[in-house]
């Protein structure tokens, strides 16, 4: 089976990537998605947030846009072109937008954006996003079919109007599209908290990155509680619409989970599970990203 990571801050592995050269970060992600049995990834490269909660590196251009630098994605994809797309951003209010849409597809292995805003992400923090201030953003994206990975946790709401008003986007909706619940909440809570998930499978063009179950579950891994909700979701979507993440730099992190995930286990509870077939593992690991991706192998 060709695995494919659905997202990875691969410039922060190591324990000292804030110093180490890219060279040495790359050599050292290459060795951990080995290790593992992980061919290829998503990158979405990450060293920090600005005042704005821009993700970093980045810098604003003189006409008063924040434009993303992307160094170690750009290394990856040049020196292992068969293992490594990248995501990058693209200001929904810059002036040049249609430009830099445009862009995305013409930087060698770039295969989407990443939208996002707040301290969490969450873009509808962004009253904008709430007016339609999006929708040249995503109607050039829909143009020129530029995949849009999205952080709307947990207002998934706020997004279905995109969803109808762009019925050809592909809208991938980050991190099981939930916020994580109290290390003590019961069953119950935790799992409410996928009904409005499963709801926006409706459209056709709602896709979902499943990802840090270790922050969902109530049980240590292989995390046997949650895999009934999963396959809920699966029978809701279809497997040909849910990717695999791992987001293994944040998911190893202690004091984000009860129970932090080494990068074997955010993939191991999931590919030794007898709860999915072999046909859709295929696409939950792999063949599901590299389809909205356009990624051939």
């Amino acid at each position: 089976m060709n695995i494919v990571d659905g997202q990875l801050h691969a410039n922060q592995i190591g324990p000292h990537w804030q110093t180490a050269d890219l060279e040495t970060t790359l050599n050292a992600t290459v060795v951990a998605m080995d290790a593992v049995g992980v061919h290829a990834a998503v990158l979405d490269e990450f060293t920090g947030l600005d005042d704005n909660y821009h993700m970093l590196p980045g810098s604003y251009h003189a006409n008063g846009a924040w434009r993303p630098e992307r160094p170690f994605s750009e290394l990856a994809a040049a020196t292992y072109p068969d293992r490594f797309v990248w995501l990058t951003r693209v200001d929904p209010h810059d002036p040049d937008l249609e430009e830099q849409v445009a862009g995305v597809h013409a930087k060698p292995g770039c295969a989407g954006i990443r939208v996002h805003a707040g301290f969490d992400g969450g873009v509808w923090r962004d009253p904008s996003f709430l007016q339609g201030g999006y929708n040249d953003l995503f109607a050039a994206c829909e143009a020129r079919q530029v995949p849009v990975f999205i952080m709307i946790t947990p207002r998934l709401d706020t997004l279905e109007p995109y969803l109808k008003r762009f019925p050809e986007l592909p809208f991938i909706i980050d991190h099981i599209g939930v916020s994580w619940p109290a290390a003590d909440a019961s069953p119950t809570e935790r799992y409410a908290r996928l009904d409005p998930v499963r709801a926006l499978s409706q459209y056709g063009n709602a896709y979902l990155k499943w990802s840090h179950v270790e922050r969902l579950a109530a049980e240590p891994y292989p995390y046997p509680d949650l895999m009934p909700h999963f396959r809920k979701v699966v029978d809701a979507f279809g497997a040909e619409r849910i990717l695999w993440a791992s987001d293994h730099t944040q998911a190893v992190k202690s004091g984000l989970s009860p129970h932090p995930a080494p990068y074997s286990h955010s993939l191991h509870y999931l590919l030794d599970s007898d709860v999915f077939s072999a046909a859709e593992k295929e696409w939950l690991l792999g063949r599901t990203v590299r389809t909205v991706l356009n990624w051939q192998h």
